[in-house]
């Protein structure tokens, strides 16, 4: 397992679903976010198939509130939008999205679907300006706390006075990497609502929401967030 970013031990990642420990670490020597995306990269296909196609539940209930209240031509970017799920919904709501993801294979997806769709990774690209909402469901678990911080001070800067940063995370202490889903390594970092609100806090967001949704099928709890600029 890598280190975590700020050169503490690392603590013990909570286990599969299934039960198991997390997945050995690859090679120190390759980048823990390329190596994620070359997993979504080489096996998107797997991840499609293997992820609910409708917005319903505790994701539903998270992406209303993100939304409540902002009105139908608001600006908003969505930030690994994988095959379109979360948009596809919101569209549906009225509003126009412009999706973005780090991995080429879904970038081609997005747009066989229809997307308005850009290759982004948060970590080393801008994110463009006078944002009213910028979304990231399952995305900012796959970086290291370093990094975490890094993306939401650029968020931050991002949006508009009171615009909404809306982001979801699997509750947990450590990190470690897991083969579940895919066959393939991705880095997850876990996070308890203290954490997250200490780090919202200094990259200057006003307010934070926070609701923990307890584990289902998936086995692990998550933390469904919407930030407040």
């Amino acid at each position: 397992m890598p280190p975590p970013a700020d050169g503490q031990p690392p603590t013990a990642a909570p286990p599969s679903a299934d039960g198991q420990p997390p997945a050995a670490a690859p090679s120190m020597t390759q980048d823990a976010n390329a190596q994620t995306i070359g997993s979504y990269d080489q096996h998107a296909q797997r991840f499609i198939d293997g992820t609910p196609h409708e917005v319903s539940g505790a994701v539903k209930e998270w992406l209303d509130r993100a939304l409540a209240g902002v009105p139908r031509d608001a600006r908003i970017l969505e930030l690994g939008s994988g095959f379109g799920r979360d948009a596809a919904y919101l569209q549906g709501l009225g509003y126009q999205v412009r999706c973005t993801d780090a991995t080429p294979a879904f970038v081609r997806e997005l747009r066989s679907r229809g997307f308005t769709a850009s290759a982004l990774n948060a970590i080393t690209d801008d994110l463009p300006g006078e944002l009213d909402v910028l979304l990231a469901n399952a995305v900012l678990l796959h970086f290291t706390r370093v990094e975490f911080a890094t993306v939401l001070a650029k968020a931050r800067r991002a949006l508009r006075p009171g615009g909404r940063f809306a982001f979801t995370l699997k509750a947990g202490d450590g990190e470690g990497w897991s083969t579940e889903k895919l066959s393939a390594p991705r880095f997850f970092c876990y996070w308890r609502e203290a954490q997250v609100r200490d780090a919202a806090a200094a990259a200057g967001f006003a307010s934070l929401n926070i609701r923990e949704v307890p584990r289902h099928t998936s086995g692990t709890d998550w933390l469904h967030t919407v930030a407040t600029a």
